[in-house]
């Protein structure tokens, strides 16, 4: 006799229940282990992707390349990773637009670029046949390019160079002429502080208390005006003020990597920030400013006709206790600069960290901690002009950071990164 024993059918549906949701936790781990290693895939190809483009940025810096040219990297494997890099300016500063991309990955790095010197100088003495005179506290360390007449000690009001040595480096034979900045940089500078050139653009109203940031990564946003007074504003990015007359900088504004163009520019004391600031007259930093690398003051002077020989006021002005990090630049063209008075002031207890270029007459009474490079040294004491004396002030070539990059000069080429932009 056989006997039939009946499973509820609840019991049936209990166990098709846990059959699923077994089925379902296994279907997800398969899919969460494809997922992960899709995922995997997926980031050594974005790692390959960005690798690519930091590698076709340091290529491109042994390119020839002008402005609005575009560099394709040839393809060094079967990755598939397309690589360009394009070279652009802001202002004086080189930008180079670095873009990878790999199917529908794509990445690009923005960045400032610059020229970078294991062996830069202390200082360039255009050769006048005439010598550096040293007097004071005066001490250069590093190597010095100088005239054929060299250089010897000198007084100033009782006060004379007591070193027991003169260069605190190697001496070697400068030229008559100074080294020259690459032509697209010199075309750069002379557009930009031509008074018949006005930029154009999209144009932004300026307002007290204003904070604004703009990429560069989109197109340059332009302030005009006649005389602008930055007043308690927040401006970063890709943004130009370019005023006809004059600009102002308050104190309490806050500028990162805003480009000025003006005729004349003035940074009230106590500024802290980092700009390019370029004028075809004077720039003048107050006492105390604090501007960030890569700051550029660059004076660009047409001479027309003789200067008044009464004119003692530097093109520009770094007041004392103020720090500039990044580059200082004064060039005149056309006639004949007057040779009496300094056409760059760096001012006591005022520091330059990179560079300081003049073409005509420089009054160092600060420090550099980097290269000079210049036409003449002056010393107003007392009312007297000193020629191509350099008194109390100090130049090291060996406190210049090794990551620093500056303006690319002629048969220099850039190669190396200033800063990443956004």
């Amino acid at each position: 006799m056989t006997s039939t024993k009946k499973i509820r059918a609840g019991a049936l549906q209990f166990v098709l229940f846990i059959g699923a949701i077994v089925a379902i936790l296994l279907l997800s781990f398969v899919l969460v282990s494809y997922s992960h290693n899709l995922f995997l895939k997926k980031t050594d190809v974005w790692v390959e992707v960005i690798q690519a483009a930091d590698s076709g940025l340091e290529r491109s810096f042994d390119q020839d390349m002008n402005a609005g040219a575009t560099f394709e990297v040839p393809v060094m494997n079967d990755s598939g990773i397309s690589v360009s890099v394009e070279k652009e300016y802001w202002g004086v500063l080189e930008i180079r637009k670095v873009k990878s991309e790999k199917g529908k990955m794509g990445f690009e790095k923005w960045a400032f670029v610059g020229h970078a010197d294991e062996k830069r100088y202390a200082l360039y003495l255009q050769d006048h046949q005439r010598p550096l005179v040293l007097a004071g506290n005066t001490k250069i360390t590093g190597t010095a390019f100088l005239p054929e007449k060299g250089v010897k000690m000198g007084n100033i009001y009782g006060n004379s160079y007591y070193a027991p040595k003169l260069i605190y480096g190697e001496k070697r034979q400068s030229q008559a002429s100074l080294p020259v900045f690459d032509p697209e940089i010199r075309e750069q500078i002379e557009k930009l502080t031509s008074p018949i050139v006005v930029p154009k653009g999209e144009e932004i109203i300026l307002k007290k208390g204003m904070v604004h940031k703009h990429s560069f990564k989109k197109p340059t946003q332009i302030i005009k005006g006649t005389h602008i007074q930055l007043e308690q504003v927040a401006l970063s990015g890709n943004i130009m003020v370019w005023a006809s007359d004059k600009i102002m900088v308050g104190a309490l504004s806050k500028l990162h990597d805003v480009l000025l163009v003006a005729p004349h520019i003035e940074i009230e004391k106590g500024f802290l920030g980092n700009l390019q600031a370029l004028a075809s007259e004077s720039i003048t930093v107050g006492e105390g400013c604090q501007l960030g690398y890569p700051t550029v003051l660059w004076v660009h002077q047409e001479i027309m006709g003789d200067p008044p020989q009464n004119d003692i006021h530097p093109n520009i002005m770094v007041d004392s206790y103020a720090h500039v990090r990044g580059v200082v630049i004064f060039q005149s063209k056309g006639g004949e600069a007057n040779r009496f008075k300094p056409h760059v002031k760096i001012d006591e207890n005022a520091k330059v960290v990179g560079e300081v270029y003049c073409s005509e007459n420089l009054e160092l009474k600060g420090s550099v901690h980097g290269s000079v490079t210049t036409g003449g040294f002056v010393a107003l004491e007392n009312g007297n002009s000193y020629q191509n004396h350099l008194y109390n002030g100090s130049i090291n070539s060996s406190l210049l950071p090794m990551k620093y990059a500056g303006i690319e000069f002629e048969g220099k080429p850039i190669n190396q990164v200033t800063k990443w932009l956004y």
